[in-house]
């Protein structure tokens, strides 16, 4: 009687922990990749010899310490801005004082400019 030596198969390569090593790393980019879209914000420095002080032209507001907006001693809100505005009044100058946070000015500069105001220059008070 003749028994055949049954052969010896290699083990296969499985694609299952391949696929969920790749997939652990998808899972880890994606969680570990910041989605927010950042924008450069141009600042223009005044000369030395500019007294650098705005003219009328300019509507003025002050970004307070806990980052309220005012005009003329009144509380405003971004929305509000749009109504200061009127047709020789195109700018918006803001100064913001040392004790509010870099977020808190820039936050405000960019809802002035979701209002649709182009012209907005910025100043730290002393």
């Amino acid at each position: 009687m003749h028994l055949e030596n049954p052969r010896q198969r290699a083990p296969g390569i499985g694609l299952t922990p391949l696929i969920d090593v790749v997939f652990i790393l998808l899972v880890f980019f994606m969680l570990a990749t910041r989605f927010g879209q950042f924008h450069d914000l141009p600042v223009n420095v005044q000369p030395a010899d500019s007294n650098g002080k705005p003219d009328d032209s300019w509507v003025l507001l002050q970004v307070e310490r806990d980052g309220r907006l005012s005009a003329d001693g009144r509380t405003v809100t971004p929305e509000q801005v749009s109504g200061l505005l009127d047709t020789r009044h195109d700018k918006v100058w803001v100064s913001v004082v040392p004790q509010a946070t870099l977020q808190q000015s820039l936050s405000a500069v960019d809802a002035i400019k979701a209002t649709g105001v182009d012209k907005v220059q910025l100043e730290l008070l002393p």
